[in-house]
């Protein structure tokens, strides 16, 4: 079972890391603009390091799933004004574009 929880894990930030790729590729080459791709991924380096050390609490791939929607739940709900807007950087970077 820890497989399978693990392998959800890694699709669920493979499908971040996807779209983070699509969102620097058009930033850098359509936009010309590189700090918006760097706080991108210093903000993905942190979600995905927090969101291990949750999914690693648990012991099914319920768990796994319960920690990825509970954290889209919280990027939703973190009002975006700084210092909180911090915390939903590269979540508001790819709803941007």
């Amino acid at each position: 079972m820890n497989a399978l929880k693990n392998a959800t894990h890694f699709a669920i930030l493979l499908f971040w890391m996807s779209l983070g790729i699509l969102f620097s590729i058009s930033s850098v080459f359509a936009h010309h603009e590189l700090i918006p791709v760097l706080g991108f991924w210093m903000w993905f380096l942190g979600f995905s390091a927090v969101t291990t050390v949750m999914v690693k609490q648990f012991n099914s791939v319920i768990g796994a799933l319960v920690t990825h929607a509970g954290f889209f739940v919280l990027l939703n709900v973190i009002p975006r004004v700084l210092p909180f807007s911090l915390l939903r950087l590269g979540y508001d970077l790819l709803a941007g574009r």
